[in-house]
């Protein structure tokens, strides 16, 4: 084969896909050139050999290809010295691959580490890229100091042609630090690429990957969140980062967000089996599945389908492939640094609990024949003894605490014989659940109770439980009844109370019937006679006077509540607001803060228009005072309050963000339509903050379903928003079908014309560049038309000009037919299709300017000129060409 053959055959080879047939090709070719009599072609095909090697997972012999290159350079320096960079260039990362490599033994490495140092020194290229590779080796075999000394050795050195770009040296930076268990130091070294002013093919796409738990640990959520919402897209099936995608997976399995990081491992199954690439890459990704399984199994899903098999049928195999994988690597290193740090990377234990992310999976209930697993250092659980469940069903009680009575019945199932006074009680726990449901077997459960509490001779109980009956039968629709037996009962709690034998509390409780019964019959009333309002405050007043005199707080908190809400129904904003101030108060006070909820969330909502900051604050309490008491709905409430509260204070963007994604994520299973309300609130937050990544990510994950909560004009808003962040990130088809369809949905709109414009002039944008030409030059002049309806005659001129220049550049018919601005078409210039639609404009702008137009309008006029004679060639130029030509 001679040289000609040679070059037409390596260009012929360089078009196949990487793999195994390129490299067999490539091979049989490297023979041929070495019998050619062309030195440098054959360095070529060496070169283009070792690349194949390298991405066609054949690296271990990419050092006898290599060899043979070195022996050609040296033996033909002057053939191959062009070559010398790009030669010592692959040296360089033909080493680095030999280092990730768990079958090229120690030794081979070393020797060709300090071949390429010593060719370096003899060139005179800076050891800095070598003295960065003898760090990662050394941190991969435990040995910290030596890998410090090397990378800072490193740093010191001057940077050349030969050192790796700035965005993948402050990776390998980060990285170091990171491996040496130093979170901020490798955030600092990552800063540049994560803030986005550093990049290159494969950056910020890896470090975005590897800085997610970083951030977490260091307390940067906010950052961790937009970390995951731009990287992930970046590394998303591509095969050369799946050890980035793995990283995406621990983190979602770490941060409460499993279902999330199973449905992107899902996504991936097929590299969990065939062709695996190379081999660190593989055990990077299969890391991150395997952390995303065992957390899995521990919340009891082990039965969920992942791919063809089950988390649980699935988990086994994977953890062996990576025992085996890691035992490799030992066997290579001589110690067990690699198997114990990948073990430690196997057991990390969640960081969060919830940490929203915009993602709409969630987990299924664990199925029924589910068991979690059970930590492997978790303790034997103590039984408690009756008395131990007495004494907390009691304490419980003291505090209206909402699971008394389900401490009661733990109680009843302790399966030991109850004292008649014990089975009194757990008796009228059970008879008090009856009452939102049953109130008339609520009612007869509770008379017969507090029957058993008087043969007892237990005053208090039996006068507590009448009232109950009473506050039963008022719910049963007896007020009449209910009211005689509530006064009986604060009459007989009177005498008692006179006698001694009822406490405060006990006294305020048998009280308590007749003024939640006056409250209730006002509530049932739409406009009740303010005469009967003022009544009802003065009862609450006395009882409340009551609670304070006799010092029993939690009654006196409760009345509080119950007078702000009369309050209310009278007008008094005022005196409500400072009843749920002290009854929030009071009841925190009390020991009871889940009771201080419903007081905080009224003063959130009378509070949000004027003090939205204060609103955010009292929402914020409320929810951390009901915890895990607060039923979901109550919190989805709030928290998308809080999120409404710092929507209206300036420069909360990024805060929006967070409390948005934590209401969406707490509306999900309840209401669709405000999961995706705060979702895209979330989005728009990203795009104020000129965060377009992180914004697109959401718009895309909610977009689907936008229809749900909002009426056209505001689908269109979100949309046209969605296509701005897609135009910034040069993803301008997908940013045009935002345009034109959020141009649709307001077209026959009268009073969104100016928005309609608005649009087909962005579609109009992304279409030019994305290309679609016929597509963009109709929008342009739709937008034209628009802006004209609307007596705009700025917008409107530049769509026109726009429309001009397309047709000139395009070569794009106009509506006449013609074929468009041929530079070869003998006809005037100034008569193609493209200066023909610019004097159009042009002539426009002279009539206005003739009737006396605006500073902006002759600005237009000068402008369009301007372009007309840009567009138009000049004919000494041409004939200056032409000359140049002849000479």
């Amino acid at each position: 084969m001679n040289v000609t053959d040679i070059q037409a055959a390596l260009e012929a080879i360089s078009e196949l896909p990487r793999g195994q047939v390129k490299i067999e090709r490539l091979e049989r070719l490297a023979a041929d050139a070495k019998a050619a009599d062309d030195r440098a072609l054959e360095g070529e095909v060496l070169l283009a050999l070792i690349e194949a090697q390298e991405f066609g997972g054949e690296r271990d012999r990419m050092p006898i290809a290599f060899g043979r290159l070195l022996r050609i350079f040296d033996d033909f320096p002057d053939q191959l010295g062009e070559q010398a960079d790009t030669i010592h260039w692959q040296l360089k990362w033909m080493t680095y691959n030999l280092l990730t490599s768990s079958t090229v033994p120690l030794e081979t490495t070393y020797r060709w580490l300090d071949e390429l140092q010593g060719r370096y020194r003899q060139l005179g290229y800076s050891t800095r890229p070598i003295l960065a590779l003898r760090s990662r080796l050394a941190g991969d075999l435990g040995d910290h100091r030596a890998a410090s000394a090397a990378m800072e050795a490193s740093l010191s050195a001057p940077r050349d042609e030969m050192a790796d770009c700035d965005a993948c040296e402050r990776n390998d930076w980060g990285t170091w630090r990171a491996d040496m268990g130093d979170d901020a130091g490798a955030l600092e070294h990552w800063a540049p690429l994560i803030d986005g002013e550093r990049s290159c093919a494969e950056e910020p796409h890896r470090v975005l990957a590897k800085a997610l738990l970083p951030l977490v640990r260091t307390g940067r959520l906010d950052d961790a969140r937009g970390a995951y919402l731009r990287g992930y897209p970046m590394v998303r099936r591509d095969g050369n980062l799946r050890s980035s995608v793995g990283y995406h997976i621990e983190f979602c399995a770490l941060t409460g967000n499993e279902a999330r990081g199973l449905e992107i491992l899902t996504e991936h199954t097929s590299w969990l089996t065939g062709p695996h690439g190379e081999l660190s890459q593989q055990l990077g990704f299969l890391s991150g599945a395997v952390v995303l399984l065992r957390r899995l199994a521990a919340l009891g899903h082990g039965d969920l389908p992942v791919g063809g098999r089950s988390v649980d049928e699935l988990l086994a195999p994977l953890e062996r492939e990576i025992a085996d994988v890691c035992a490799r690597y030992d066997a290579r290193n001589g110690s067990t640094v690699f198997s114990e740090r990948v073990a430690a990377r196997l057991a990390r234990d969640p960081l969060l609990d919830r940490f929203p992310l915009g993602a709409s999976a969630v987990l299924p209930r664990p199925s029924a024949g589910s068991v979690p697993a059970t930590p492997p250092s978790a303790e034997p659980t103590t039984v408690p003894t009756l008395d131990d469940l007495v004494a907390e069903a009691r304490r419980l009680s003291a505090i209206w605490h909402p699971h008394a009575d389900n401490a009661w019945r733990r109680v009843a199932e302790a399966g030991e014989p109850l004292p008649e006074e014990l089975a009194a009680e757990v008796a009228y726990a059970e008879a008090t659940t009856l009452v939102a449901g049953d109130p008339a077997a609520a009612h007869e459960a509770l008379l017969a109770v507090a029957e058993r509490f008087a043969s007892l001779d237990d005053h208090a109980a039996a006068l507590r439980t009448r009232a109950g009956a009473a506050l039963a039968g008022f719910h049963m629709g007896d007020p009449a009844g209910a009211g005689e037996l509530a006064r009986a009962v604060s009459a007989d709690a009177d005498d008692a109370y006179a006698a001694g034998k009822l406490t405060p509390d006990d006294y305020l409780t048998a009280r308590r019937a007749v003024p939640t019964i006056a409250m209730g019959a006002l509530a049932g009333r739409e406009d009740p006679p303010r005469a009967e309002i003022e009544a009802v405050i003065i009862l609450l007043e006395a009882e409340h006077t009551l609670a304070l005199k006799h010092d029993v707080p939690l009654r006196a908190a409760a009345y509080e509540d119950m007078l702000a809400r009369v309050r209310f129904q009278l007008g008094d904003q005022e005196g409500a607001r400072a009843h749920l101030v002290a009854a929030a108060t009071r009841f925190v006070e009390a020991g009871a803060g889940w009771h201080a909820v419903d007081a905080l969330h009224m003063l959130a909502g009378i509070t949000l228009d004027e003090n939205p900051k204060e609103a955010e604050e009292l929402a914020g309490r409320a929810i951390e005072h009901g915890g895990a008491l607060l039923a979901p709905d109550r919190a989805a409430q709030l928290s998308s309050l809080i999120a409404d509260a710092i929507s209206r204070q300036p420069e909360r963007e990024l805060d929006l963000v967070g409390a948005a994604l934590a209401a969406a994520a707490r509306w999900q299973g309840i209401s669709e339509p405000d999961t995706l309300h705060n979702t895209f609130t979330a989005a728009s937050a990203y795009h104020a903050l000129d965060r377009p990544a992180e914004a697109a990510a959401l718009f895309e994950e909610a977009m689907p379903k936008v229809e749900v909560p909002y009426a056209p004009p505001m689908v269109a808003m979100t949309r046209a928003q969605f296509g701005e962040c897609l135009r910034e990130l040069g993803r301008h088809r997908d940013a045009a079908e935002q345009f034109v369809e959020a141009a649709r949905l307001v077209q026959d709109d009268p009073d969104s014309t100016r928005t309609h414009a608005e649009l087909a002039w962005s579609a109009a944008l992304a279409l030019e560049y994305a290309e679609e030409t016929p597509q963009a030059l109709a929008a342009y002049r739709r937008a034209a038309e628009l802006w004209g309806d609307l007596g705009e005659v700025v917008p409107r001129v530049r769509c026109l000009r726009s429309a001009a220049w397309l047709i000139h550049w395009e070569g794009t018919p106009d509506d006449s037919g013609d074929n468009g601005d041929d530079p070869t078409d003998p006809i005037d210039p100034m008569e193609r299709p493209g200066p023909v639609a610019m004097r159009a404009v042009l002539a426009e702008l002279e009539s206005l300017a003739e009737q006396g137009a605006s500073e902006e309008v002759m600005a237009e006029l000068a402008a369009t000129r301007d372009q007309l004679e840009y567009m138009i060639p000049d004919d000494d130029d041409d004939e200056d060409d032409d000359e140049d030509d002849d000479d």
